[in-house]
């Protein structure tokens, strides 16, 4: 739906072409954004950029993993890069194509990131190379990360402060399984990011100056660190959810004792019962005039001598 064209000058400061033909020829760089791209939009990828359709399908659909693929001689670069979506966690993907010194990006949907990457370079300019440009872009999408990290971090540390008790153990054990979702879906998305930084940082895949490797080693220890924070708030979790378990079983535990030691304490009063409710045609007892208060007697010591002996076995 938009196509947006920026061009450094020789003074290193970015400006926004209306068309390509607008485009000094004498623009260090320049980066050719594609918003939710149209059929028009696509036939230009396809035709003006050479880009292969699948790579243009696969900044709208999030089953391709963040990868990186370059040419035999370094001229051409293509990477897939997932940011995370403000709504429900999910990963909204990235496709750059880097051909000389031109960068083209395509995406679905907008990604604020993008504009703020040109306003820091307008406020401080700087002499910077196209896949420098994309190392800085990776900078800033992981950077991003960090918001949603620490919100499930502040989220899972904030449980260790709550009052638990029969009502609100319950919404504990829902927002627990709640945050375990939302850890879930940040991992399907870094996990594959740290494995890309990873490959950039053993092919060296990025033409880049020391100071960049420098970026992209730190950017890789940082994916690190993330996903070791989110390792820990699952590991948390994990542990609130056992001792829920434990808590449950105890409270099970303590139900079936109880009943336990009421039938314990009945069974002989029905084994008396069952005996002298028999229909046999000589019982002398039920002849007797004391028999009904004999047979209460005997139940009443039954059941005291067994709530004794339950008692001093320290059963209840």
């Amino acid at each position: 739906m938009a196509i947006r064209v920026h061009y450094q000058d020789q003074a290193h400061r970015f400006h926004t072409a209306c068309t390509f033909s607008a485009i000094p020829e004498d623009a260090r760089l320049v980066w050719v954004d594609f918003e939710n791209p149209t059929q028009n939009d696509q036939a230009i990828l396809t035709q003006r950029f050479n880009i292969a359709k699948h790579h243009i399908e696969a900044s709208e659909f999030t089953v391709t993993r963040p990868k990186i693929s370059t040419h035999p001689h370094k001229q051409h670069l293509y990477l897939i890069l997932h940011a995370i979506s403000h709504n429900d966690f999910s990963a909204e993907p990235l496709s750059i194509t880097v051909k000389h010194n031109w960068m083209i990006t395509v995406h679905k949907y907008p990604m604020k990131v993008l504009s703020d990457i040109i306003s820091s370079f307008n406020t401080l300019p700087k002499e910077i190379t196209v896949t420098e440009l994309v190392a800085v872009m990776i900078d800033r999408f992981t950077e991003e990360y960090f918001n949603y990290v620490n919100r499930v971090e502040d989220i899972v540390f904030s449980f260790e402060n709550q009052n638990v008790d029969k009502v609100n153990n319950r919404k504990l054990m829902d927002d627990v399984y709640r945050i375990r979702s939302e850890i879930i879906k940040l991992k399907r998305i870094l996990i594959p990011m740290e494995q890309l930084l990873n490959e950039m940082i053993d092919e060296t895949s990025l033409n880049v100056s020391h100071e960049y490797q420098l970026l992209i080693k730190h950017i890789h220890s940082r994916l690190l660190r993330q996903n070791d924070t989110l390792m820990a708030c699952e590991h948390i979790t994990d542990d609130i959810k056992d001792n829920n378990e434990s808590y449950h079983s105890n409270r099970i535990n303590g139900v079936m004792n109880v009943l336990t030691i009421i039938s314990s304490i009945f069974f002989p009063l029905s084994f008396l019962t069952g005996w002298y409710g028999m229909n046999f045609s000589y019982m002398p007892e039920l002849d007797w005039h004391y028999s009904y208060f004999v047979f209460i007697a005997i139940s009443f010591i039954v059941v005291v001598s067994l709530i004794t002996l339950f008692k001093k076995k320290d059963w209840f």
